[in-house]
């Protein structure tokens, strides 16, 4: 009996931690839940529209030679800006030039700018992420904190949730009320209780890995939880989560910095073109998508990147380290291979999405975002009528 008796006041006071955190993170909830829903297709939506974007290259035409292709961007960029020239295995893809969060398109013949087809709906996407993530703020911002601690909130109400749900008496008249819509209620009260626990019996298991995997991204500590797990620490220096820094070594017989094969260190340092560069990282491999070519050579040295072709969702890339002076390769990075907390690290970002497991597993996340918006309105349509609506009966 006292078993009972303690399982019946946890019982309530779970539910009134579940009760309290779900109408302090509500509308929060609901904002991360519609974006969700409306970023479900993100990118097969920006690709189709950027198939727009093609163009017309004859097989014998003249390309724009990469050198030529800096100066046409520089024309179109800010003095100041630090340009990335992005050039695709595909012949038929324009040039982009990028700086910071703004790119164009250069036709690779003329070295025209091209209007982006796909412009719209990145600038629309842009914004549905910024309010996504940060709550239309910078990271680092109060309205990202907030956001973030909403999501802690949420993953504690789906767990509660989850508990609460299990009915007292297990019996098929009151399972089935709690796991399949009714033809009609009684009452917005009945409709809102029974929506409720059925969208939280269907979609608990993606609407927790949703939920768990933000934290991952909001918190470090969550994330060094997850390489601790596997008994590894969290990579360091720039790049996404989970994707290994390389240490670039010397290749053997590399001359040594600012010193060229037989040539005097105080010998004027002759550089080599953006297209010798670019040809040169082009036959490092025949399994390059894009390569990445910054416009500028400040050193006699130079990192490009190479985004190998693949049909996961963040493809590998290889760092290629030239020598400005003549082209040389100084150091290639190998494919990196991942370790198991990596793997770990990149599976929770890609099913937050869904994009793990393809158009299927976008699908479900989008249906479990959908879900968690009628979970918040519920909720908050049920805390209204239990904790207000005496409040006015009495007055």
């Amino acid at each position: 009996r006292m078993a009972k008796i303690s399982g019946s006041i946890f019982r309530r006071i779970l539910f009134w931690a579940h009760l309290s955190c779900g109408v302090a993170a509500g509308v929060l909830i609901l904002i991360m839940s519609v974006t969700g829903v409306l970023l479900t297709y993100e990118r097969q939506i920006i690709g189709s529209s950027a198939e727009a974007n093609r163009v017309s290259v004859p097989d014998d035409a003249v390309r724009l030679t990469a050198d030529q292709l800096i100066d046409k961007a520089r024309a179109a960029a800010p003095p100041d800006a630090k340009l990335n020239l992005i050039f695709d295995a595909d012949p038929t893809r324009p040039v982009t030039a990028a700086f910071g969060r703004t790119q164009l398109l250069l036709h690779p013949l003329t070295g025209e700018v091209l209007p982006d087809a796909a412009a719209g709906v990145r600038s629309f996407f842009g914004t549905m992420q910024s309010w996504h993530r940060r709550l239309g703020g910078e990271s680092g911002s109060t309205r990202a904190k907030v956001l973030y601690a909403s999501n802690l909130i949420f993953v504690f109400t789906i767990l509660s949730g989850i508990y609460l749900w299990l009915p007292a008496v297990w019996k098929w008249p009151i399972l089935r009320m709690r796991m399949l819509f009714r033809s009609e209620y009684a009452s917005s009260h009945a409709r809102d209780f029974n929506w409720h626990h059925i969208f939280s019996f269907w979609m608990f298991i993606p609407l927790f890995l949703i939920a768990f995997s933000g934290t991952v991204f909001s918190y470090p500590w969550v994330n060094k939880l997850v390489f601790a797990a596997y008994g590894e620490a969290p990579p360091q220096g720039p790049g996404p989560p989970g994707t290994p820094t390389p240490t670039p070594a010397p290749a053997a017989n590399a001359p040594a910095p600012g010193e060229a094969a037989g040539v005097a260190v105080d010998a004027p340092v002759q550089h080599a073109s953006a297209q010798q560069l670019l040809e040169a990282a082009r036959s490092q491999s025949d399994n390059w998508q894009r390569i990445t070519l910054p416009a500028s050579m400040p050193s006699d040295r130079i990192d490009l990147s190479a985004e190998l072709k693949s049909d996961s969702p963040r493809p590998p890339r290889q760092i290629l380290t030239l020598s400005t002076q003549d082209a040389s390769v100084i150091y290639l990075s190998p494919v990196p291979t991942p370790t198991p907390a990596q793997r770990a690290r990149t599976w929770l970002r890609f099913i937050h999405t869904g994009e793990v497991y393809g158009v299927l597993g976008q699908t479900i996340a989008g249906l479990a975002s959908l879900a968690a918006c009628f979970l918040a309105y519920t909720g908050l349509a049920l805390a209204w009528r239990r904790l207000i609506v005496p409040l006015y009966r009495r007055s």
